[in-house]
């Protein structure tokens, strides 16, 4: 009996508490989900937080009326009245208003830009294809690089410096020449001493509103841009007062006890070099060239630290004046680890590769990164706007590389015989760039708006006193070991200086035809650019003994060096290598855009581009090309249909025509000195030219849900690629060059998928790439006279599957944020060679990191980012029969019959630990 009357009692508790309170909190005005916010019953203990994707539940509610109270910071209090009944649900859609919504309505929607929903509204609305990431995401990313977020969008993968940080980003297969940047939508000089395009590892993530991939073009955009365009659009001016602060630490696990961080004097290191000093007669001497700086320290593990500041408001009668003042500072201490089988200039007959030098290489890197960001906005009324955006940036970097070269090809008797070459580098590098933007916006009329734009922008690039020396001893089999024996120095000073002064106009007609709205947009811009390229270098060679023999080597600073040459002390004559290059560009369009129905809206024009450019290097007056001029026009039609099939849906087909202009080194006939290749520029070179074809559709739901698919298409004429070729008929004359590559097409296909249960969220994205290129090759002899063949291949850098995976968990009653992210980017050509089937390959590279933010009374946080956790290489092949792996031939590196392997980089994880400030 005790039994029945028990089960009974437990079946009348749940059911009378069978019922619950569930529901989504938003935002009134963009509509995103207020993370976090308090939901409570009025005079009970029943409470919980809004989920991540907006949603909260209240469980085992009895029967009855209660108020419900929803609270969040920045947001005014909100009631609500609601009936529970029996054994049901209760749904309750709750959107809170911003406390100042009332004084100032529309710097409100500014101040909520950073939400994902209005994200999704850009990505919607834009009249260009658009990834976006915004800086809510990317504060919880592992990444602290513009470079380095960008590996999380679809179709973008990364080229890494030798540090294994992103530098260049690759869009939709197109190599990083194919690409441009800008900053708020203003495209910026770069301070690469050879190409167009810019660094990105010199933004700091933290600094930017969002971070934009512009996959399509439209009239009223630079033509420059085949592959994408990144947009940074900076922090803009806050709604209300906003004050950020965040500072950490961390480490590299690069550097150990048994592998130190190599550290080196940067005060002596000379800014100018002696013939700058004292004039171009001059005889330098020895005490002209400090060694410190070729003299290193040990250091076990340095720490890395960040910090970072924003301020801004808005102030004045009617808050019609807003600033904001951002500014980060990143000291980073990274490092690698790097064999390099280096090739033979030519192969053996049928293209069997050789080899000539086996490297192993460890670098040590010193960086410190600061960028200081200001806008300064004046509405005047309604009508009228003015802005002062500027921006400094600087990577200021040291480093330090100690190679062990054992030369392969000389008296090797076995393996771990033979000459053994180190060589100690050293340099400074220091870029940086500068953007002033004077903007205004004026409606002149009820349906016409001008825009202006005047712009400032430099960049510049500086490697001074860039050093190097070696010595050489020889390994025998029996383990002995010669003494070392003092070989050659080099010290080289250079720098490029690249300059632009820009003006944009747009004037905007929005009429209404038949009741339905379109707009006409005209415009123009020009740019008048000066870049400058100075080189100089000195080459040193061992004095003998008195006796004639080799001069033993202890250490740098009792090095006996002499001149090589006939001008002793004088710098080498650089000829093309210094030169100036002078751009104008001048562009014109007229853009159209008209809603044919309430879900159809079609978007079409044309722009003119017009460049006119001229070169002017010191060669002497018989150097071949010593001056050259570029002129050419551009005609680039786009079109774009967007059909919205509802609220959450709509599909857009698109075409456009672009450009994209050879690198200042790729047209300049100068030679600079490689490790492997010295690079050779071509007079020649032409512009690529492109037509491109997109189709997506895009369903985007609840707060942040998304779903997007397009499939895209390029035919490409002219295209460049920096290949190893012959130089004359000479053998062994192999040089880097670029070179135009007849047409190629380039085609894939791009999945976004984003979905959010309650405290889990899942993102992903995958690319297909596929690209084909038809080019002559080289097909080496028994005679020594190689044959030209034709060989089919993917363009250089295109990597035929790349793909992103990501889950985040955010729990706002616990304040924990964390993501684990993973990257995965499938095989591609690194460097294309003159010789059939000897491309160098990047095999499949993968990358695991993780993020952690834990938040402290509303306003503080602490988080840790882990980078790289399961130490991924970087990793060259051959697509050759493997004969290297036994024998006195024998490599290192080597796993497979299948391929050789040429070069393996390890970068180890590094940690980094901070607390952040927000009000």
């Amino acid at each position: 009996m005790n039994l029945k009357v028990t089960l009974l009692f437990i079946f009348f508790v749940n059911f009378y508490f069978a019922q619950s309170i569930s529901g989504i909190v938003k935002d009134n005005i963009t509509g995103e989900a207020v993370v976090g916010a308090k939901v409570e019953i009025e005079g009970n203990n029943q409470k919980t937080v809004v989920k991540l994707d907006g949603t909260f539940i209240l469980k085992k509610i009895p029967p009855g009326s209660y108020t419900l109270k929803i609270s969040s910071p920045n947001y005014a209090k909100q009631e609500e009245q609601i009936s529970v009944l029996e054994n049901q649900n209760t749904k309750v859609e709750v959107l809170l208003h911003a406390k100042n919504e009332k004084s100032i309505e529309t710097v409100l929607i500014i101040g909520n830009r950073e939400s994902d929903r209005n994200i999704q509204n850009i990505e919607k609305n834009s009249d260009q294809l658009k990834n976006i990431v915004s800086s809510k995401n990317i504060e919880l990313m592992p990444d602290i690089t513009v470079a380095n977020v960008l590996q999380r969008v679809s179709g973008v993968n990364i080229d890494r410096n030798n540090s294994g940080e992103g530098r260049y980003p690759v869009i939709r297969g197109m190599d990083k020449r194919f690409n441009s940047t800008l900053v708020n939508g203003i495209k910026i000089p770069s301070p690469d001493n050879k190409n167009r395009y810019v660094p990105l590892d010199l933004f700091p993530s933290e600094i930017l509103e969002r971070l934009e991939v512009i996959k399509s073009l439209t009239p009223d955009m630079e033509g420059d841009a085949i592959g994408g365009t990144i947009n940074l659009v900076m922090k803009d001016a806050p709604s209300r007062e906003l004050l950020q602060i965040n500072s950490s630490e961390g480490f590299s696990t690069s550097f150990t006890k048994n592998n130190p961080f190599l550290s080196f004097n940067h005060s002596v290191i000379n800014k100018k070099s002696p013939s700058e000093l004292y004039g171009e007669d001059y005889h330098a001497v020895s005490s002209d060239f400090p060694r410190a700086n070729l003299s290193y320290t040990n250091r076990n593990m340095p720490l890395n630290y960040n910090f970072g500041l924003t301020y801004g408001n808005r102030i004045g009668k009617n808050k019609k004046f807003g600033f904001l003042l951002a500014g980060s500072y990143q000291k980073n201490y990274t490092g690698s680890s790097s064999i390099f089988v280096k090739p033979n200039a030519e192969p053996n007959a049928g293209n069997e590769p050789t080899f000539s030098d086996i490297l192993i290489r460890n670098y040590s890197t010193e960086s410190a990164r600061l960028a200081l960001n200001a806008k300064l906005d004046y509405r005047f009324n309604s009508k009228n706007k003015i802005s002062l955006f500027n921006l400094y940036t600087t990577l200021d970097q040291y480093q330090a590389r100690h190679t062990v070269d054992s030369i392969f090809a000389i008296q090797r008797t076995g393996p771990g015989s033979g000459n053994v070459q180190i060589f100690e580098r050293t340099f400074r590098q220091l870029q940086h760039i500068y953007n002033t933007t004077l903007q205004g916006d004026h409606q002149l009329a009820n349906k016409l708006k001008f825009d202006w734009s005047a712009v400032y922008s430099r960049a510049k690039n500086e490697l001074p006193d860039w050093a190097e020396y070696s010595s050489l001893h020889a390994v025998y089999q029996n383990q002995s070991v010669t003494a070392d024996q003092l070989q050659g120095m080099e010290r080289q000073w250079t720098r490029n200086t690249d300059q632009d002064i820009s003006g944009y106009i747009n004037f905007t007609y929005a009429p209404e035809f038949f009741g339905r709205k379109s707009s006409f947009k005209l415009g123009g811009m020009y740019r008048r650019k000066n870049r400058n390229n100075y080189f100089n270098s000195y080459s040193f060679s061992a004095i003998l003994n008195p006796d004639g023999s080799p001069q033993v080597f202890t250490n740098i600073f009792d090095a006996q060096y002499g001149f090589k040459g006939t001008n002793t002390g004088l710098a080498g004559d650089q000829g093309a290598n210094n030169y100036t290059f002078d751009e104008d560009i001048a562009a014109g369009y007229l853009m159209g855009k008209i809603s044919l129905t309430d879900k159809l809206e079609v978007l079409g024009g044309l722009r003119i581009e017009s460049t006119q450019a001229k070169y002017n290097t010191l060669a002497g007056d018989t150097f071949d090309y010593k001056d050259g001029r570029i002129s050419y026009n551009d005609a680039l039609p786009s079109a774009q249909i967007k059909y919205e099939i509802n609220n959450h849906q709509n599909i857009r087909a698109s075409y456009y025509k672009a450009i994209s202009r050879p690198g200042f080194s790729d047209i300049v006939p100068l030679r600079i000195i490689g490790d492997v290749y010295d690079e050779v520029g071509n007079p020649f070179i032409k512009r690529t030219q492109s037509s491109n074809y997109d189709l997506r559709y895009s369903y985007l739901s609840g707060v942040a849900n998304q779903f997007l698919v397009g499939a895209f298409y390029k035919n490409i004429i002219n295209p460049i690629e920096t290949t190893v070729q012959h130089l004359g008929n000479l053998p062994g004359n192999v040089v880097l060059t670029p070179s135009n590559f007849g047409t190629s097409v380039n085609y894939g296909l791009e999945v976004v998928y984003s979905k959010y249960f309650g405290n889990l969220g899942f993102l992903a994205n995958y690319t297909y790439t596929h690209s084909e290129i038809t080019t002559n090759k080289l097909q080496q002899t028994s005679s020594n006279l190689p044959e030209i063949v034709q060989q089919k291949r993917p363009l250089q850098g295109q990597a035929e599957h790349i793909g992103n995976l990501s889950l985040i968990y955010k729990n706002p009653r616990l304040g924990i944020n964390t993501q684990i992210a993973f990257v995965y980017t499938g095989q591609r050509i690194a460097q294309v060679s003159a010789f059939k089937d000897l491309d160098y390959w990047q095999k499949a590279y993968t990358k695991l990191d993780f993020s952690l933010e834990k938040i402290f009374a509303k306003k503080f946080s602490c988080f840790v980012k882990i980078n790289n956790l399961t130490n991924s290489p970087y990793e060259l092949f051959l697509k050759q029969p493997n004969i290297y792996r036994s024998g006195k031939g024998i490599l290192p590196i080597q796993d497979s019959d299948n391929r050789i392997n040429v070069q393996r980089d390890y970068y180890k994880p590094s940690f980094l630990l901070g607390v952040r400030f927000k009000m």
